[in-house]
């Protein structure tokens, strides 16, 4: 089903979106809007075990709606696209799900903003990355600055930030950039395979993993662990772990309620 430039599919538990927005599937604020919307009702549906972002045609997505920032009176407040981009983003932080990007193009700009905030980035030999906003006199303001440091190290980021320049797939995957380069023609299949064996795991420790992880970067490392100690108390608790530890002493696969 397409909407706002957004389409959404789901088949075998995995719930893809697609970015539909020729030529460059540039995200303007009715498809942040879209795409706000569709994660925060797709949270709690349990017929979706993973999720998978992609472009449709060649390109991921090549960043922002250029235009919109042009004709925008920045004396009158801040673009709404803005605040709209980073909800979004923080909300896939800590969806409680797994979030492949499938990168099948260019993932330029708010593009690979969008990528930073997914759990794991596979993309197809075709691929390319940039943060060229500096070429426009701007930075970027969906993120970029604070997650791509945090992803592939300071050093990196800031060259990647303060020249512009476009990386090919092979490079980006040297930086710690994307976790694994196919083919195009295998890119769908690939990453419709690795969804569904995040699909399976147990849900509960899916999502305690994923929110202790974006949670923790903002507190110190002791802090952080105390809190580690109490989400790990917690899961304890639920029938899933029970069933986790019962299954691995009987010597049997487990069955996972999701409670």
């Amino acid at each position: 089903m397409k909407q706002d430039g957004v389409d959404i599919a789901q088949d075998d538990g995995i719930l893809t979106v697609t970015i539909d927005r020729p030529p460059v599937n540039a995200l303007d604020e009715e498809a942040l809007r879209r795409l706000v919307a569709v994660f925060e009702q797709e949270a709690a549906d349990r017929s979706v075990g993973a999720v998978v972002i992609t472009g449709a045609g060649r390109t991921f997505v090549a960043g922002a709606d250029i235009r919109s920032f042009a004709e925008h009176d920045a004396t009158g407040g801040a673009h709404p696209s803005l605040r709209l981009a980073n909800d979004l983003f923080n909300l896939i932080e800590v969806f409680p799900k797994v979030v492949i990007a499938a990168i099948n193009g260019a993932c330029l700009g708010g593009g690979n903003e969008l990528a930073f905030a997914c759990d794991i980035r596979i993309a197809s030999t075709e691929a390319v990355f940039g943060q060229p906003e500096i070429k426009l006199g701007l930075v970027p303001g969906w993120g970029g600055m604070q997650r791509l440091p945090r992803l592939i190290g300071r050093g990196p980021a800031l060259e990647m930030l303060l020249t512009g320049r476009r990386l090919s797939a092979q490079e980006a995957r040297s930086i710690g950039l994307v976790t694994e380069i196919v083919t195009a023609d295998q890119l769908a299949a690939h990453t419709h395979d690795l969804a569904r064996r995040f699909a399976v795991m147990p849900p509960l420790a899916v999502a305690a993993i994923k929110e202790r992880v974006a949670r923790g970067a903002s507190e110190s490392q002791g802090q952080a662990i105390r809190d580690d100690e109490w989400t790990f108390n917690d899961l304890l608790s639920t029938d899933d772990a029970q069933e986790g530890l019962n299954a691995f002493l009987q010597k049997r696969e487990p069955s996972w309620k999701g409670r």
